[in-house]
């Protein structure tokens, strides 16, 4: 099976186009972005490599169950590499051909880019079309064995020194520390990023897939906080207009603030894992709502106004 299939722009190595055959939905590829990235920085590497030597016209790199194929293609300044189980090196050899016969009718597109991916979209049918008529498709993806697909790649990759790899586990050590120390969810993100490159030049496949399922956990967990926040937000509103339509004639000082407190408290708790600071006014402002005895009518009017003055947009908290 062809798992991927690369197209880089031989002098310069940018990335052209890229078309996965593999059975992945877009929400995984999202999660495992990481594994994907390393796989396209390896891709990458090799290509620039390979390109020091143009004599070269196929380069086969093998990765435990997989080849990487490496095909220049000078006609149009391309170099196509091809990710494939190693069985079906044979069949993916009788294919190249034809993909390259097929690219190289659109030399004046490849030869006159100018940067914008999107050009080549109109490779899609063709290509998938050649693909799959000539090579076997079956429902596999890389994702099956990431750690064996992480080890393949970096044994390819030169050593560092014993005091570089010193540094960079110092470094991610402590990043790690602060992690688990840290209640701020887009800093944790920030560092579990980190965590995740460092990994990679440590050649760590475990913490590497450890910190990127960790990223995937604490990015749900921040959508799930943005959504208890709009919930907790319109509970204070309507908690509020309902204390002050029961207060009738009544004196502010009388009213009924409980609720409104319960949310507006449970509003700044959750707006404190998102922002460093801002979500102290909210928690101020509840607490004098529970204590609204110890402060005059004038105070308590103007902490009503502005609680009722309240963006609906969630977004307005959070720049």
């Amino acid at each position: 099976m062809i798992y991927s299939v690369f197209l880089y722009q031989s002098h310069t190595g940018l990335l052209i186009y890229d078309k996965s055959f593999q059975e992945i939905s877009t929400g995984k590829m999202e999660m495992f972005s990481s594994f994907f990235s390393a796989i396209k920085t390896f891709v990458s590497e090799l290509v620039l490599e390979d390109s020091s030597d143009h004599s070269k016209g196929l380069t086969n790199i093998e990765l435990k169950d997989y080849s990487v194929l490496i095909t220049s293609l000078p006609k149009i300044k391309v170099d196509m590499v091809i990710i494939a189980d190693k069985e079906d090196i044979k069949s993916v050899n009788k294919v190249i051909p034809k993909l390259i016969k097929l690219l190289n009718k659109y030399e004046q597109l490849f030869l006159s880019w100018d940067g914008n991916k999107d050009e080549f979209t109109i490779l899609d049918n063709p290509f998938t079309e050649l693909i799959v008529s000539n090579v076997k498709v079956v429902r596999k993806s890389l994702l099956e064995h990431p750690d064996q697909v992480l080890k393949s790649i970096w044994a390819h990759k030169k050593q560092l020194s014993k005091e570089k790899i010193e540094n960079l586990i110092q470094e991610r050590d402590l990043l790690i520390y602060k992690i688990e120390n840290t209640s701020n969810l887009p800093r944790k993100i920030a560092m579990s990023e980190t965590v995740v490159e460092l990994s990679e030049k440590l050649k760590d496949e475990m913490t590497f897939l450890k910190y990127q399922d960790e990223i995937n956990r604490l990015k749900n967990e921040l959508k799930n906080v943005k959504f208890k926040l709009s919930y907790y937000l319109e509970k204070t509103r309507e908690a509020l207009n309902e204390a002050i339509v029961g207060l009738g004639n009544k004196p502010l000082h009388l009213g009924d603030y409980k609720n409104t407190y319960l949310n507006l408290y449970s509003f700044s708790t959750k707006l404190k894992l998102i922002k460093e600071s801002g979500w102290e006014i909210y928690r101020d402002s509840a607490s004098k709502l529970i204590e609204k005895d110890t402060i005059d009518d004038h105070n308590l009017s103007e902490l009503i106004q502005s609680l009722l003055k309240m963006s609906s947009n969630i977004e307005d908290y959070l720049n």
